[in-house]
């Protein structure tokens, strides 16, 4: 894996625990899970619920957690399809004839197959 894959990993930890603190400095106004189905069509439009600095901060981590996970999905996913090669290439590495084969090698060819 390269550089910028690590630099994603660490980008991913420290947005983990940014997240995690700007969640537990958060004021719990309506009262956890007990919230939930207590909300009336007053309280629901009224100024009194507008986003905080920290709930749109919040908000901001969230979606660049997600952005930094979806990319290194991808990128472990490329790194796994260009790691994969031939059952004859990987036993030949893992008993260390690996500098026989190179990138052309191809097995001959079965009698009848032209």
């Amino acid at each position: 894996m390269g550089t910028f894959f690590w630099i994603l990993i660490v980008a991913h930890v420290a947005l983990c625990v940014l997240l995690i603190l700007l969640v537990l400095v958060q004021n719990d106004k309506m009262g956890g899970l007990a919230g939930l189905g207590g909300m009336t069509a007053q309280s629901a439009f009224s100024t009194a619920g507008a986003a905080t600095f920290i709930q749109k901060l919040t908000r901001y981590v969230a979606l660049a957690l997600f952005a930094v996970v979806l990319a290194l999905g991808i990128m472990a996913t490329r790194q796994a399809t260009i790691s994969q090669g031939s059952a004859l290439q990987k036993e030949a590495l893992s008993t260390g004839q690996g500098a026989i084969l190179d990138d052309n090698f191809k097995l001959p060819a079965a009698p009848g197959e032209e």
